[in-house]
């Protein structure tokens, strides 16, 4: 019995060289269609966008505020010939349990300010959508298009996030990410924005950036 299975063994090679050259062959098409996949997911942001410097703000608040966190900009450059499509934003949230994100709009700034404005942006307004007339004008974030500026023009592009304080403790945001389109291709930026936020209000709060 173990003298036939040696001589079935022995049979064999063909076939299992034919199996290697099969699995080598699947083997190629993984690897360009991980490398097509990776090619045609999200890129990193060009010269039609510019995050800017890195920047924060931090506050203690009394559980069950709600508020609007404004600020979030990035520049529209003059690199930029053609539309953007926003597709979402999102903060980047540690784990901590004091706030809930309860909605996301967004503004181009200075066309879509309120009529009368005095102010091209505001840190933090009262509720969501924010009640400061100054903050009026934020429109839901996905399918917002972004036309270039003109040339002369100063254009960004203000994400505003609102927050309701839902427990004791301390959260904190280390950036916020925008999704957008632009010449067919889906991109991703990271804008610099810190935030930190303690309850209740009567704590003692520290910053999460320092600059």
């Amino acid at each position: 019995m173990n003298e036939q299975s040696s001589d079935i063994t022995a049979a064999r090679p063909p076939r299992t060289r034919r199996k290697i050259w099969y699995f080598a062959a699947f083997a190629v098409l993984v690897a360009v269609g991980v490398v097509a996949a990776v090619y045609a997911g999200q890129r990193p942001l060009g010269e039609e966008l510019a995050t800017g410097a890195a920047s924060g703000w931090y506050a203690a608040k009394d559980v069950g505020t709600t508020f609007t966190d404004g600020l979030n900009i990035i520049t529209v450059t003059p690199q930029a010939h053609g539309p953007l499509r926003l597709i979402s934003a999102k903060p980047l949230m540690d784990d901590g349990k004091t706030l809930r994100v309860v909605g996301v709009l967004a503004r181009v700034i200075p066309r879509m300010l309120p009529p009368n404005s005095t102010s091209g942006g505001l840190q933090q307004s009262p509720g969501f959508p924010p009640t400061l007339p100054d903050a009026a004008g934020g429109v839901p974030v996905e399918g917002l298009v972004v036309q270039p500026p003109e040339q002369g023009e100063d254009l960004w592009i203000e994400i505003q996030i609102g927050y309701e304080v839902m427990a004791p403790g301390r959260s904190t945001r280390h950036g916020v990410e925008l999704v957008y389109e632009y010449e067919g291709a889906e991109r991703k930026a990271v804008i610099p924005s810190y935030l930190a936020i303690c309850a209740p209000a009567t704590v003692a709060c520290d910053p999460e950036y320092d600059e």
